[in-house]
């Protein structure tokens, strides 16, 4: 059995790929992302892409996916030849702001949605894995010399008081490992 494994502040999912690609000794998958959240339009679409490949067989990947990767269809065409599959990976990669919004964020995610999405994706399953990495912007010395501060003030930056989203998570949810 796959072991769930939620996914915020996901970016284009560069640690849940990480995860994803790990094997067992009979060549199948040993964990299965259920659930990644990011807040860039570019990331997320990287993470619908990615997780619909995932929804495919080792090695049974279609050659449309690959037509799409060479610019001979588009990421329409190649959804629309794969419904279920497409809409398993609508379901996987959701497009959403974490805590609170910065003017201008789009599709903010109550506690409440997060927690429903969450709980909607483990399906009842106790052991799983919360993997994220809140931006790590904030926190960089070149992030706060561009902004020329030498003290991190979550009023100045939402970014450097994300991290609660995730202790918020790991509290409500208490996945087996985070």
């Amino acid at each position: 059995k796959l072991i769930p494994i939620m996914d915020i502040f996901a970016g284009p999912g560069g640690v849940g790929e990480g995860f994803s690609s790990l094997l067992n000794d009979n060549g199948k998958r040993v964990f299965k992302i259920r659930l990644s959240i990011e807040k860039d339009t570019h990331a997320h679409q990287t993470l619908k892409l990615r997780s619909f490949f995932r929804e495919f067989n080792i090695g049974q990947v279609p050659e449309d996916y690959y037509a799409f990767v060479r610019g001979e269809i588009s990421i329409d065409e190649l959804y629309n030849r794969y419904p279920q599959q497409s809409a398993a990976a609508e379901l996987e990669a959701c497009y959403g702001t974490l805590g609170e919004p910065d003017e201008g964020d789009a599709n903010v995610l109550t506690n409440e949605e997060v927690d429903n999405k969450i709980q909607n994706a483990l399906g009842g399953c106790i052991n799983w894995i919360l993997i994220g990495g809140p931006p790590c912007q904030a926190y960089s010395l070149v992030g706060r010399s561009r902004r020329q501060e030498k003290i991190l003030d979550e009023a100045k930056d939402k970014r450097v008081g994300l991290y609660k989203e995730y202790l918020r998570i790991i509290a409500v949810h208490q996945p087996a490992i985070f």
